[in-house]
């Protein structure tokens, strides 16, 4: 049976008002679970995450709604616990580091060497297989979109900028373009 409070903590997660993130959380609460679940429902937790913590609320009646920051919330529960802080969020230190270092620059108040690194780091992707560059610019698209609506504005801005001056034409990228262009119209008015 799994406890009412980590039922809440679900709730609070997939609704984006969770003060720490899924690792974090399962960090601090590990020892119970193991005790507190059967041994497969135990591994489906901690395996599936909020997978499982979805279909844990369902079964249990909790009515939630899935926030957009839920997505956030899922891509931070697959970091490696060694980029995360003790809230289960990206290091200063891991986020600086992303894209050959743009964010770092941005941070520095260097807008316009990170606005050069971007375009350089996409413009490297061209030389990677398709795969490859279409799960890169998604990649950057979201952190983009998470950046601009509930973190950074302004880097998620430039992320964005620089996705959407890409040309379309091709159908595997297009969609990607496309929604970094539907995120900044939706963020002009």
């Amino acid at each position: 049976m799994i406890r009412p409070e980590y039922l809440a903590y679900f709730k609070d997660l997939f609704e984006g008002r969770a003060a720490i993130s899924w690792q974090a959380w399962f960090k601090e609460n590990d020892a119970q679970l193991s005790q507190d679940l059967p041994r497969a429902a135990y591994l489906r937790l901690k395996f599936q995450m909020l997978d499982e913590a979805e279909k844990l609320l369902r079964q249990a009646g909790v009515e939630f709604f899935v926030s957009p920051l839920a997505k956030r919330e899922k891509y931070y529960s697959l970091l490696h616990e060694s980029v995360l802080d003790d809230r289960g969020r990206p290091k200063e230190s891991f986020r600086r580091k992303a894209y050959n270092g743009a964010a770092g620059q941005f941070f520095d108040g260097k807008l316009l060497e990170a606005r050069k690194t971007l375009i350089a780091f996409l413009s490297k992707l061209n030389r990677r297989p398709i795969e490859k560059r279409i799960e890169e610019i998604e990649d950057m698209c979201f952190d983009g979109e998470m950046n601009f609506e509930y973190g950074d504005r302004e880097l998620g801005r430039m992320m964005l900028e620089v996705i959407a001056a890409l040309e379309t034409g091709n159908d595997l990228l297009d969609p990607a373009i496309c929604r970094a262009r539907e995120v900044l119209s939706r963020g002009a008015g």
